[in-house]
Order: C-alpha cells, then structure tokens, then sequence
C-alpha cells in the first residue's frame, strides 16, 4: 500500500538512491514534476550523468531512496566494478550484495 505521506523537495535532494538489487544508482539531484501529475526523481550518477528515475519505480524513501531495479535498460542501469565495495563493518569484499557475505551485516 502506497505511503500517503508528502514529502517536501528539500527531504529528498541528497539521499544516495540505491535499486532493489543493493546497488548504489547516485543521489537525487532534483524533483522533476509534470502538469499532468507525472513526478521523476533526477537522479546524479558517480559519473555525473543523470537518470530520471519515476515515482512509480520508488518502493521506499527514508535515510535512502530505494527503487525497482527492474524495468531501466542498459544505458540507465547502475553498474559498479566488482570488487569495488567493502563491507562498511568487516571490510570483506561485497561485490554488488546488499548482505556482507563475510559478517551478514546490511549495507543498506
């Protein structure tokens, strides 16, 4: 069930936007909103490009702004090189997991 909260723009620029899948996207740059009701978050990648993300593929927003992985194609698609996250708790290599393998802890 949708959340019937509203949020104010300035609640939502910043956080780190992470996909389903426990990869980090970017941070949402801006609010994008459309006369016929349409809202997109843009989204800033590591590379400076930007991914307008819909509300409709957002399933939670509190620390972070979580979203469906599927249904972005390639281009849109985050991509990290494996190997490049660490457990923010053991150090263990993560890879693109959302669960450290080594001590279990939630990166998210």
């Amino acid at each position: 069930m949708p959340s019937s909260r509203l949020f104010h723009k300035e609640e939502i620029e910043g956080k780190t936007v992470i996909d389903s899948g426990g990869r980090v996207t970017g941070k949402v740059k801006d609010v994008l909103f459309s006369m016929s009701g349409g809202v997109m978050l843009v989204v800033e990648k590591k590379d400076g490009s930007e991914l307008q993300v819909p509300m409709s593929n957002v399933v939670g927003l509190s620390e972070y702004v979580i979203t469906r992985s599927e249904g972005l194609s390639d281009a849109q698609a985050p991509s990290a090189p494996a190997g490049e996250r660490t457990c923010k708790f053991c150090g263990h290599e993560m890879g693109q997991s959302v669960y450290c393998p080594g001590c279990g802890k939630s990166q998210v």
